[in-house]
């Protein structure tokens, strides 16, 4: 291949990638859920109800969440909540650049909610929130952090590294 055509390829090819990026914060708690686990017991009546246990992995999008038990509350097919419960439960979104754990782990599909409660952290990049309970709205990435009662909440921020090269 011509080596001239590299950096046109290139240039054709960055809107492309800025417009998947954007896709895909826009689609961050949509599309299908995929659970895998050692067991399943569910039930229809009197709720719709899923119990996963035994190294559970749910996913949705590059939202991960790993548990020991994650029970599935639905209603008319529609997965209205999901709770996950471990020593500890965690998730990670690569797109947000997010991770955290806690001892339990809610999540709302339908409002991007993820509740961590017991032991709760979470990280973007470096910059580390801990707390009792750590809230995080996935589409508009914002955070809230409780203490337990006479604890406090703590955090960790890195400076970003300035760009030495610039004039």
């Amino acid at each position: 291949m011509n080596r001239n055509f590299w950096p046109v390829l290139v240039l054709a090819l960055l809107p492309l990638s800025v417009l998947a990026a954007t896709a895909s914060d826009a689609e961050l708690g949509k599309g299908p859920i995929h659970i895998a686990a050692d067991q399943l017991r569910g039930q229809n009546k009197p709720v719709q109800e899923a119990i996963y246990s035994g190294n559970v992995v749910m996913q949705q999008g590059d939202l991960i969440i790993h548990a020991a038990q994650l029970t599935i509350h639905a209603n008319a097919g529609k997965v209205e909540k999901a709770v996950a419960t471990g020593n500890p439960v965690s998730f990670t979104m690569s797109s947000a650049q997010r991770h955290g754990y806690g001892q339990e782990l809610s999540y709302e599909p339908g409002s991007g909610r993820i509740v961590l409660t017991g032991d709760a952290h979470l990280w973007q990049g470096k910059n580390e929130v801990t707390g009792n309970q750590v809230i995080y709205l996935l589409q508009s990435q914002q955070t809230e952090v409780t203490a337990s009662p006479g604890g406090r909440v703590r955090s960790v921020f890195y400076p970003a590294k300035d760009d030495k090269s610039k004039p």
